[in-house]
């Protein structure tokens, strides 16, 4: 055991005279409850006593040291044997058998007496005053769900690697708003926060059963950004620019493996939608953005990391983030309430995956279709109508109408007006002419049935229409 010393530590050395450094001035000490201090490991022999050292050298005196041994098969359980011996607030919690990086932290929550909780990666490092920090900046702060600093990308040897010395958010200690910055994470899909090393908060605002997934759905490698999202949208986050952890990157890291990798980029089109349907990103455009971005984020790893079976993960990627954008361009992109993973795989939306999908984006001022079949036919006549009433409602045109053969005007006439009364009301305009081709301009969408030709050449735009079997239809050419 360390000598005894006062609740915060050994009393700080007196600052010389002259200016302080604004940023690492210190908050006022309110109470020292516990603090939990969760560390998961599996196989974490290299840099664990590292982890450790860091935790039990805390200037806040008042914690608990709880470790998760996930049936590591190296020198692990030595290294934690070691160090329970000498420090009575380290408690080692060993699986039997193997429970996954899902599971092991949230045992340990679960075992948590703390009324805050700090996660300590295995291969992490926390600085000296990391919680004594953080409690009293949420003390400090009303309302406030966590708390994080600034922190500092180590490699293997300890030192920042290039480019490891992350700016600071800001350069003002306090309060930041909780949906101002998860919008600003899911907007440019980046987790400014950090990993679980870098936060603070209280136990008793984590529901375990929701951790590592939304909808009910497990996340590959944004969790802990969805742990945030659920802290911030209850209230704001105190921040420090003082760098008060170390997160290691190393070969080892399950999050280097390129199968994750690719799992991961699927996190972020459905963590969006979440977010959305959670009070995030309640701008459109912002929304708009936060997609492209991950598409364009999917585009450049996929490229980076090539084929292979993982890369069906990223085709997914693409495919939500992508029907988002066109949900988006619809009249009416949030009157689905359902996950947007249920909602891309399943109509609506995804019919609109049966028409080109610039029709949606770019509103035509004619609409124009064309009856093919060698004499007016009931059914290819109820078809086009149809198609009319959905271009409408998709925005696609505002006007229609329908090309004729002349001989054939008086016999279809009563045809569409018997289509038209059986639905929702749509004006067309029956023009009678033997080339409907030379009728096209360039702003008109073409309203086709799938395999004719009489557009060929001439339309920019072509909204395809299934035909009923049964009715005749122009030959493919």
């Amino acid at each position: 055991m360390r000598g005894a010393q006062p609740a915060d530590g050994p009393a700080p050395p007196r600052r010389p005279a002259g200016p302080r450094d604004r940023r690492s001035q210190e908050l006022p000490t309110v109470s020292n409850p516990l603090v939990s201090i969760l560390v998961p490991t599996y196989n974490g022999e290299r840099f664990l006593k590292a982890a450790l050292r860091s935790a039990l050298s805390q200037s806040y005196r008042e914690i608990e040291v709880i470790v998760g041994d996930d049936a590591s098969t190296d020198g692990t359980a030595a290294v934690l044997a070691s160090v329970a011996a000498t420090d009575d607030r380290v408690r080692v919690v060993r699986h039997e058998t193997n429970v996954g990086g899902f599971a092991n932290p949230i045992r340990l929550l679960e075992l948590a007496r703390g009324e805050y909780v700090k996660f300590l990666l295995h291969d992490d490092v926390l600085a000296t005053d990391c919680v004594r920090d953080l409690v009293r900046g949420m003390q400090a702060t009303p309302g406030a769900t966590m708390a994080f600093s600034r922190r500092v990308v180590i490699g293997e040897d300890g030192r920042p690697v290039p480019g490891g010395e992350l700016a600071p958010l800001t350069e003002r200690t306090g309060p930041l708003d909780g949906r101002q910055l998860g919008d600003t994470m899911l907007e440019h899909c980046s987790n400014v926060v950090g990993e679980l090393t870098t936060v603070l908060f209280r136990r008793e605002d984590v529901d375990v059963a929701e951790l590592w997934q939304v909808d009910g759905r497990r996340l590959a490698v944004l969790g802990d950004l969805a742990l945030w999202l659920r802290l911030l949208a209850r209230g704001p986050a105190f921040y420090t620019p003082r760098t008060l952890s170390r997160f290691r990157v190393h070969g080892d890291q399950s999050s280097q493996n390129p199968a994750l990798i690719e799992r991961g980029l699927r996190d972020w089109p459905r963590l969006i939608d979440w977010g959305v349907r959670n009070g995030f990103l309640a701008d459109t455009e912002r929304q708009r953005r936060a997609y492209l971005k991950s598409l364009l984020m999917t585009a450049t790893r996929s490229a980076e990391l090539g084929g292979g079976h993982a890369a069906a993960a990223a085709l997914e990627a693409t495919f939500l983030a992508t029907a988002r954008l066109v949900e988006l361009m619809g009249a009416d992109p949030d009157g689905d309430a359902r996950p947007l993973v249920e909602r891309a795989h399943t109509s609506p939306l995804l019919d609109r995956f049966a028409r080109e999908l610039d029709v949606w984006g770019r509103p035509q001022a004619v609409a124009l279709g064309a009856l093919t079949a060698p004499s007016p036919d009931r059914h290819e006549v109820d078809a086009l109508v149809q198609a009319f009433r959905d271009v409408r409602s998709a925005g696609a045109a505002e006007r229609f109408l329908l090309a004729v053969a002349p001989d054939h005007l008086t016999t279809t006439a009563p045809l569409v007006e018997a289509a038209l009364a059986g639905g929702p009301d749509v004006d067309v305009e029956l023009v009678p002419t033997d080339e409907p081709t030379g009728l096209l301009r360039d702003s008109w969408l073409a309203v086709a049935a799938r395999g004719a030709t009489w557009h060929a050449g001439r339309a920019d735009a072509v909204w395809a229409v299934e035909l009923p079997l049964h009715a005749p239809a122009e030959p493919i050419a």
